[in-house]
């Protein structure tokens, strides 16, 4: 029995959300907005972190379609990394009746899925960098970041749909983002 599998049976009656993406800092960013708002997830993670404690959701973050197909997801935060990769396997797999959270550059793809989803589309997010460090422009305003991440504050209107599926509406969501900060080993 391979981990995705026992991963599989071990969520079968749990909301299963998956993050598909290359970039680790989108689950860590995920998890902390999370916890900052008291929402309990078990989670499975890429680098081999994972947490069971028995509550209703269960996070998989991989980057490789095959296990993201297999989990057999609820809900999907598909990222900009796989641009042009086929993606009916993961389209095919996704719960009738879930969610999938995607770049507005997979639209063909994801329009063309058999079977019946909510699909919610995110376009890049609007920020400027200055040396260093990054402003996000939102409609609540300017936000300075402490990430120095483009790759995860491009991301960031597609993990605010994640989040917002938890509960967290936007204003809640930003506080912390702005303090986020990506911790190489995590935890």
């Amino acid at each position: 029995m391979n981990l995705i599998s026992e991963i599989a049976d071990y969520s079968q009656n749990k909301t299963r959300v998956l993050i598909y993406a290359s970039n680790p800092a989108v689950a860590q960013l995920v998890l902390q907005v999370l916890d900052f708002h008291g929402k309990n997830t078990d989670f499975f993670l890429q680098n081999g972190i994972n947490e069971t404690l028995g509550n209703d959701f269960v996070l998989l973050e991989t980057s490789d379609l095959l296990k993201a197909a297999d989990f057999r997801p609820n809900i999907v935060l598909m990222t900009e990394d796989f641009g042009d990769h086929d993606l009916s396997p993961l389209l095919k797999n996704i719960i009738p009746g879930g969610v999938l959270i995607y770049p507005e550059t997979s639209e063909n793809q994801v329009e063309n899925a058999e079977n019946f989803f909510r699909k919610l589309p995110f376009s890049r997010a609007k920020f400027q960098k200055n040396s260093q460090s990054f402003v996000l422009n939102t409609d609540l305003g300017a936000l300075p970041l402490l990430s120095a991440n483009e790759n995860l504050i491009e991301n960031i209107n597609g993990i605010k749909l994640l989040c917002q599926q938890f509960g967290v509406m936007e204003e809640e969501f930003y506080e912390p983002v702005m303090n986020f900060v990506e911790t190489p080993l995590f935890f």
